[in-house]
């Protein structure tokens, strides 16, 4: 029997050691089942931890080359993305001619700063500077730019009777509207999707870098679903796909490592099973996205461990 794990980060256990553990609680319970765990990381700006590569500094970032691709974190151990650092380095890498695909995870987290510094003042110059550079931005959330599902909107959700609150996220809606005015036009060359860049899923994730990124050629990507075809996950054999990662809420639950393990159990007719430290959400909606089955764990290694022996008891019986 094999079994295949996806870990994102647990409550107080990195992604990588969450792997650890998988290989570990499986050998305990069932040492005959083969197990493959792959850590992810989640998509945010530390991704790049999870995984094992050369790393090197670039213009102020950090630099991991992964399977053919690299992926970039920002420099001292920062957990959100300085914007003018980042346009710096990718920059840097496109005046080098760096080949292969550049991966720039933000998820959903907003940035250190204005978005817009990433373009060092011109947007125009920006795009040309970086137009060799294939970069691909893996996020966490498909919400346009502006408009009434965008940006601004999500700050508002669950806390619409706060009247500051609403005040803010009105700026905010006309000073992105401002700039999408300005870049749309020249920023959008597909015939595919909507007509204006500031239209297009994904790009109010994590507080417009997301789009300003896409303005000067980047691709937009879901993080898990790219994170697991970059660490092999599409071509390893499974007979259940197990995901462990943060709490399960309806976010996660569309945008986070959950639909990347269901469509890699829905393409080889498997359960998805999650392991998560907390569950909030219903059975039906478990079933919609393609999880039979879901197990809640305890903060910790001890918590993660014991979980996933009860997971592999289950799922793989010793006969």
């Amino acid at each position: 029997m094999q079994i295949l794990v996806l870990t994102e980060d647990w409550p107080g256990v990195p992604a990588a050691r969450a792997a650890a553990l998988a290989r570990e609680s499986w050998a305990r319970v069932n040492p005959a089942v083969e197990v493959t765990a792959l850590a992810l990381g989640g998509g945010s700006a530390r991704t790049a931890d999870a995984w094992e590569g050369e790393r090197t500094a670039v213009a102020g970032v950090e630099v991991v080359s992964v399977a053919g691709a690299t992926l970039v974190a920002p420099a001292e151990g920062a957990t959100r993305w300085d914007p003018d650092a980042l346009g710096g380095a990718l920059r840097h890498l496109a005046a080098a001619h760096h080949a292969g695909p550049v991966l720039v995870p933000v998820g959903d987290d907003a940035p250190a700063g204005d978005a817009t510094t990433l373009w060092a003042g011109d947007v125009v110059a920006m795009r040309e500077a970086v137009r060799g550079l294939d970069i691909q931005v893996l996020i966490a959330a498909d919400r346009p730019l502006v408009g009434f599902h965008g940006m601004s909107n999500a700050v508002r959700d669950g806390r619409e009777s706060d009247a500051a609150l609403a005040v803010a996220a009105q700026a905010q809606e006309e000073r992105w509207s401002a700039v999408a005015r300005a870049t749309d036009p020249a920023a959008r060359s597909s015939l595919v999707g909507p007509a204006r860049l500031s239209d297009a899923p994904g790009t109010g994730a994590a507080g417009g870098l997301a789009y300003c990124l896409a303005a000067v050629g980047a691709h937009l990507t879901q993080a898990s679903a790219r994170l697991a075809s970059l660490a092999g996950a599409d071509a390893t054999e499974a007979d259940v796909v197990v995901s462990v990662g943060g709490e399960l809420t309806p976010r996660t639950l569309d945008h986070g490592i959950v639909p990347a393990a269901s469509r890699l159990a829905g393409q080889r007719a498997v359960p998805c099973v999650v392991v998560a430290p907390q569950v909030h959400v219903g059975r039906r909606d478990l079933m919609a996205a393609g999880v039979v089955g879901s197990h809640e764990g305890e903060p910790g290694e001890a918590g993660l461990s014991s979980q996933l022996e009860r997971v592999a008891h289950t799922w793989t019986p010793v006969r």
